[in-house]
């Protein structure tokens, strides 16, 4: 982990490892060092809330099969 964040920030880039609060998925962002502007994020914002629907929908199929 380490070879890869000194890599990121020798290219002017910081490495973001997070838990998402909501489901505790790992989300890892890519930002630029000086804005501070997110580059890149994994998974994107479009899939974690797309998990969350799923999640939602499947909670509210169980409770309808009960």
């Amino acid at each position: 982990m380490a070879s890869i964040q000194d890599f990121v920030q020798s290219v002017r880039r910081n490495l973001n490892f997070s838990l998402e609060e909501g489901s505790g998925r790992v989300v890892v962002k890519v930002t630029d060092a000086g804005s501070g502007e997110v580059i890149r994020q994994i998974p994107s914002e479009e899939a974690l809330q797309l998990a969350e629907n799923l999640s939602e929908v499947r909670s509210l199929l169980f409770k309808a099969e009960a």
